[in-house]
């Protein structure tokens, strides 16, 4: 869900209109075995508040450190210059958040994905104070630390040559603290088919989805590629952009799915029902839309071909084998089907390690090869014209990874400014984990800092040198 929402009402509405109908009803027996570890049961401020001071809602560190964080951004003088210059020279205005207040999970079951045993991530002194590197943003010149404080970054770790040189926390977040990946979730799941491929599970890109999952015979799905898929090229509809909660499709099915969970599939719809449901709106190949639908697709194709729930996959084919430090958990629906478009939590060092394994071809910094070096290149670089990698501008997407950095780099993106980012040409690799929502007087989304970020990875690329010999 790379995509911003039009308005700020779309948020508070699906936020009231979901609030409404659970708790219009009592939440409804227990998940079933695929679908066991659900979140609270929150039905007011009070259970809320007492979710998040237990630790216990996904993403969200607990009551005190979220007290403590929002309390030392915003007492900053710094923070609110920024908050002014913005406003009065880019008519943008950050709305000033603790955290990320669009949470489909508290309403939705999840899934453990479990971690096996980690490998060390390789800390080294870098060449430089990165906090302090400058670059030019917005006719100022920042560094790294004003980008942290300024732009509701809770995490920001990077690494040279393999070596982590730079870690930031912000807003109550901490090492051990999972983060809400967003988007970043469909260049996971866009490795898994890679492995998938790989294994000789799915013998070709170009065969038809159905030969896989035959539940999507007789509907729009039919006859499109996985190649198609991958590329945002499928041409089901599928609308995630729109401020018309009616027709916003990713809005209605965290709806859906949240009516179903938690009345016990008597309303709503499950992800299969909704995927099923769409209809075709454009030849396949022939245009780019950015649709959540075609990666909730791709994990239902891996829960197919692996005849088990997604996160015991990613468990046993990617988070086990690259050395993952510490278990990720991923949202799912009554039924435990894998919201795989947007729902992956993890510590931001994960998030790094897949980077880092990217970078190097598919091999993860245990020594252990997870996914080809054939793939990397392929998924990364065989990118067509794409609209929006982030912010307004022109970019490119291959399978769930846009351009990145640089000519040569790559990147993974999500909502509120997630982004897994590689510059090849240094041997750099960046992860921004956040919570930025940035608005335009008109109401609409102004972008979730992506454009800084890069300008500020290559300031800090310049800084620290190119690869080692």
């Amino acid at each position: 869900m790379t995509r911003r929402y039009r308005t700020a009402k779309s948020c508070a509405a699906v936020a009231i209109a979901v609030a409404s109908a659970m708790g219009s009803q009592p939440a409804i027996a227990a998940a079933t075995p695929a679908a066991q570890s659900a979140p609270p049961s929150v039905t007011d401020a009070r259970s809320l508040l007492a979710a998040i001071q237990g630790g216990e809602i996904l993403g969200v560190p607990a009551l005190p450190d979220l007290v403590a964080g929002a309390e030392a951004t915003l007492a900053s003088p710094d923070y609110w210059s920024n908050w002014v210059h913005e406003a009065m020279r880019n008519n943008k205005l950050l709305l000033p958040l603790p955290t990320d207040v669009i949470k489909p999970d508290v309403l939705l079951p999840h899934e453990r994905i479990a971690a096996g045993t980690p490998a060390a991530l390789d800390r080294k002194q870098s060449p430089v104070d990165i906090g302090a590197v400058t670059y030019e943003w917005s006719g100022r010149t920042k560094t790294v630390n004003d980008f942290v404080r300024d732009t509701q970054t809770d995490a920001l770790l990077l690494t040279h040559n393999g070596s982590l040189i730079a870690e930031f926390y912000a807003n109550g977040y901490r090492q051990s603290q999972s983060h809400h990946g967003w988007s970043t979730t469909k260049s996971v799941i866009s490795t898994l088919v890679g492995i998938a491929v790989d294994e000789g599970r799915i013998v070709s890109l170009d065969d038809p989805i159905e030969r896989y999952i035959p539940g999507l015979e007789d509907t729009a799905w039919q006859g499109t590629t996985i190649r198609n898929i991958l590329l945002m090229r499928s041409g089901v509809r599928w609308d995630e952009h729109t401020s018309e909660i009616s027709d916003n499709d990713q809005f209605l099915q965290w709806i859906d799915l949240a009516l179903d969970y938690h009345s016990g599939g008597q309303i709503g719809k499950t992800r299969n029902e909704y995927l099923r449901g769409l209809a075709r709106v454009a030849p396949q190949g022939t245009a780019f839309n950015y649709n959540s639908g075609n990666t909730q697709v791709l994990g239902w194709l891996l829960e197919s071909i692996y005849a088990q729930p997604l996160s015991t996959t990613l468990s046993e084919k990617l988070w086990k084998p690259a050395g993952m430090e510490a278990d990720a958990d991923i949202l799912t629906d009554r039924t435990g089907a894998a919201l795989a478009s947007m729902s992956l939590f993890a510590r931001p060092a994960d998030f790094l390690r897949f980077g880092e394994m990217m970078r190097n071809g598919g091999t993860a910094a245990n020594g252990r090869q997870v996914v080809s070096p054939g793939w990397v290149t392929e998924a990364t670089t065989n990118r067509q014209p794409a609209h929006d990698a982030g912010d307004e501008h022109e970019s490119s997407y291959g399978y769930q990874w846009w351009s990145g950095a640089t000519s040569a780099g790559f990147q993974a993106n999500g909502f509120q400014g997630q982004y897994i980012t590689v510059v090849p040409e240094t041997c750099l690799t960046g992860v921004r984990m956040a919570h930025m929502l940035q608005m335009a007087p008109s109401g609409d989304f102004a972008g979730q800092g992506n454009d800084e970020w890069q300008t500020l990875l290559r300031a800090v690329a310049k800084q620290i040198g190119t690869c080692a010999e």
